[in-house]
């Protein structure tokens, strides 16, 4: 199993409020529109410091009984590891029994295709207008994907996340619509590579480049 890495340096002026800088791992359901994604890895990094985000790329099913909202942190309150090359851990159902939700391995799957996960949920899971619920898809650990829930349907995400670095003052879990936020930036892990460094420079532009390849003195400040 790959681990990624992503070295985030702080050369801008940006202190105001302690700036975090966040990675997002938008799946394309959330670009599609229909679900969110999170700030999934958060740290604050100050002017002239940096810091290193590692993961692995681990999968899981989380649920939460509150709804998906912009801008609200989401908090699962229970969840089940995920492998979309495993026939018995590539789908999952999502319930609700005896005043409390439940999520557990799919008794019938589909065959797995490495790049999908899948949860059904039964037809005894609230209308939202009830008693709100959603579902998440969790990365190393995290929640980076996040749908409302509702009775009888089928969720399905499509593990092929779009990495971005994000300045600013985004909390964990905070969900967001990646159209809409400021200041991010692409991060590109192309085959092969792994490990990335990431500038924000004096003028609050990035500079992303493989880690081997970095030359932080061509573009922070002397």
């Amino acid at each position: 199993m790959a681990t990624y890495s992503l070295t985030v340096v702080n050369d801008s002026e940006l202190a105001e409020g302690s700036p975090a800088f966040s990675v997002v791992a938008e799946l394309p359901e959330a670009r599609a529109g229909g679900a969110l994604s999170t700030a999934w890895l958060t740290q604050v990094i100050h002017p002239g410091n940096r810091y290193t985000f590692t993961w692995d790329v681990t999968w899981g099913f989380a649920w939460s009984a509150s709804g998906v909202a912009k801008d609200y942190q989401w908090r699962a309150n229970g969840g089940i590891p995920a492998d979309p090359t495993s026939s018995s851990l590539c789908a999952a159902t999502f319930d609700y029994t005896n005043g409390d939700f439940e999520l557990s391995y799919a008794t019938h799957t589909p065959a797995p295709n490495h790049d999908q996960l899948y949860v059904d949920s039964t037809r005894a899971v609230p209308k939202p207008s009830v008693q709100p619920s959603s579902l998440g898809i969790t990365l190393n650990g995290l929640p980076a994907c996040v749908v409302d829930a509702g009775p009888n349907l089928q969720y399905i995400a499509t593990l092929h996340p779009t990495y971005y670095i994000v300045a600013g003052s985004l909390k964990q879990s905070q969900m967001v619509d990646v159209a809409t936020l400021t200041q991010t930036e692409v991060l590109s892990y192309a085959t092969g590579v792994a490990d990335l460094t990431a500038v924000l420079d004096d003028e609050n532009n990035w500079h992303v480049t493989r880690s081997t390849e970095a030359d932080l003195a061509a573009v922070m400040r002397p």
